[in-house]
């Protein structure tokens, strides 16, 4: 494999009043200083510089999606993979107006256009992470930040190109209403990436979610009681998935796209088993708002 996990995600906001409430009020999550109303917020969730980055625009859309490799030769080989299929590679220097929070980087719009970064040697901060009393931590390390679910315009495209050219590999499926889903796995998380067809009135190109996942099922419990509390919509009530076991639920950003936050994800094992499931729920995650 060469993408060793999911680094972090940036997203232009037309309303960062609304995600600072959301985050930092509501969730109480960590934030750099900012020197200006211009200056993006960086939300931390561990020893990195950040996980989340919110910059001040004048319409939502994500920025770029950062992925992670382990060494400056798998960023090499894999620069060369990605030109090979035909797409426009930028090299990203220290002094390029947005500079990766890295030792190197790449930049290049996937099949779908999503914003793409990949990184080798990314920052770490020497300062420790503040947790709030909401959510007590965040399972990262090694695993990556959480998920990211994309809807695709050419679904097989996609998934081929994540596979052979990025590396990534088959988890498993599910397929129900007319939804086709494959998940895809870069290290031990149940899966970094989930590729999804054009259904329930996305399209592709859209950004369905991302997910984080809490250090416990009380944490989930805590963050889903404090948002209900304040009136924040839903995607998705609480509920637990067939495929990785996650207990979740869905919040709707100011954004419009969705967070996933959730706990108890299966681990891939070298004895995993792809499976087909017929629906993404053993129970719960009802699609509804909470007003």
């Amino acid at each position: 494999m060469s993408i060793a996990r999911l680094g972090a995600v940036a997203v232009n906001v037309a309303d960062i009043n609304s995600w600072q409430h959301l985050l930092v009020d509501l969730l109480e999550l960590d934030v750099r200083p900012r020197s200006s109303a211009e200056d993006p917020l960086f939300v931390r969730l561990d020893d990195r510089h950040h996980r989340i980055a919110l910059y001040p625009a004048a319409s939502d859309q994500i920025r770029r999606v950062t992925w992670e490799v382990n060494t400056p030769d798998e960023l090499r080989q894999l620069a060369e993979r990605v030109r090979d299929a035909e797409l426009e590679i930028n090299r990203v220097s220290a002094d390029d107006p947005e500079p990766p929070q890295a030792l190197s980087a790449i930049r290049f719009a996937d099949p779908d256009g999503f914003p793409t970064e990949v990184v080798v040697g990314p920052l770490s901060e020497h300062s420790p992470v503040a947790h709030g009393g909401v959510i007590s931590g965040f399972i990262t390390g090694e695993l990556g930040l959480g998920h990211v679910v994309y809807m695709c315009k050419d679904y097989q495209a996609s998934v081929d190109f994540y596979t052979r050219v990025l590396g990534f590999e088959l988890t498993d499926y599910i397929v129900w209403d007319g939804a086709d889903a494959t998940f895809l796995h870069c290290n031990q998380r149940h899966h970094s990436l989930a590729l999804m067809n054009e259904c329930f009135g996305f399209r592709g190109g859209d950004f369905n979610h991302f997910m984080i996942e809490a250090a416990t099922l009380d944490d989930v419990g805590r963050a889903y009681d404090r948002i209900c509390s304040a009136g924040i919509d839903l995607k998705l009530t609480l509920g637990r998935h067939t495929n990785d076991g996650v207990t979740s639920f869905y919040l709707s950003t100011p954004s419009g796209f969705g967070i996933e936050i959730g706990w108890g994800s299966q681990l891939i094992g070298s004895d995993w088993e792809v499976k087909v499931y017929d629906s993404p729920a053993r129970w719960g995650h009802e699609v509804k708002k909470v007003r």
